[in-house]
């Protein structure tokens, strides 16, 4: 009656390492550790659970007697793999349930997913909502000098090269004065969307003041005169709303990875307030100043 019982057990032993080997330990987790340390560790685990499970196969044969005469059970032996097999299954059904391995559906586990997929919707939404001017649709302030802080940190470390080109329209307290603040905010709308028609998708625009915009223009090289002419006719052509065009100034000053973004945009404002000087709507361009460590 022990061989039985003994192969039986060992069966179940070698079974439930097989299972700890195919099933729990591809899936350990360890978020504090690295990818490479996790991935050996779960090589370690497979390898040490399928050789226990393969020492349990041995047992099993020579209990049924496959490799010659069984051998005699000794109760201790018994003891021993029952405590194995209840331990190995008990490991199996505990991953199973708590470790979240996805071996058996769970509705409160696809709801919980969900309400954290809602969560993170809504703060995506309340961020894009935050970093966007809710008149013109491009990127606020704050938004924008992060933006230039990060292209000037890649400046420095890749040499990459760049330009900042601040907008301006030209006489907007005149239009607010003599047509109204509609008349003013449709203009600021009209300048932001031919922005947005001229810009590239790598380029980022932001409205910084009131009537002041301000683009990246990455990888620009010395393409920034043409952007700005680019911008200055698409801002004076009418509206497909049949609003008429505004007028706009513009200056530049190319990003430099040992210049603030401070200096940065004080350059190229310097320069915008040159091409306002010269009666405006047309762009001038502007060396950066002696370098700055940012």
């Amino acid at each position: 009656m022990a061989a039985p019982v003994m192969a039986a057990l060992a069966a179940s032993v070698a079974l439930g390492y097989f299972v700890i080997a195919i099933v729990v330990a591809p899936r350990i987790r360890m978020p504090s550790a690295s990818d490479r340390l996790v991935l050996a560790i779960r090589g370690a685990a497979i390898a040490f659970f399928i050789g226990c499970g393969a020492t349990h196969v041995h047992i099993f044969l020579h209990a049924v007697g496959a490799n010659g005469p069984a051998q005699p059970v000794e109760a201790h032996e018994i003891f021993f793999h029952s405590a194995q097999a209840i331990g190995a299954w008990l490991f199996i059904i505990g991953a199973v349930m708590r470790l979240e391995l996805h071996v058996v559906p769970s509705p409160q586990r696809a709801e919980l997913r969900a309400a954290v997929e809602e969560q993170r919707q809504l703060a995506d939404s309340a961020t894009k909502r935050a970093s966007q001017d809710e008149l013109t649709g491009l990127a606020r302030r704050w938004r924008f000098d992060e933006e230039l802080e990060r292209q000037v940190a890649l400046a420095r470390r890749d040499d990459t090269p760049g330009t900042v080109l601040l907008v301006d329209v030209d006489d907007l307290k005149q239009i607010n004065d003599t047509m109204g603040h509609q008349a003013g905010d449709a203009a600021l709308r009209h300048v932001a969307a031919a922005i947005h028609e001229q810009i590239r998708a790598s380029d980022f625009a932001g409205r910084i003041g009131g009537d002041e915009f301000a683009i990246i223009l990455t990888a620009a090289g010395g393409d920034d005169a043409a952007a700005a002419a680019r911008i200055i006719a698409a801002a004076t052509r009418p509206s497909p709303a049949g609003e008429p065009g505004t007028s706009v100034s513009a200056g530049s000053a190319p990003i430099s990875g040992f210049v603030s973004p401070a200096d940065i945009l004080r350059c190229a404002d310097a320069a915008l307030y040159t091409a306002k000087r010269n009666g405006g709507n047309c762009h001038v361009g502007s060396e950066i100043a002696p370098a700055t460590i940012a």
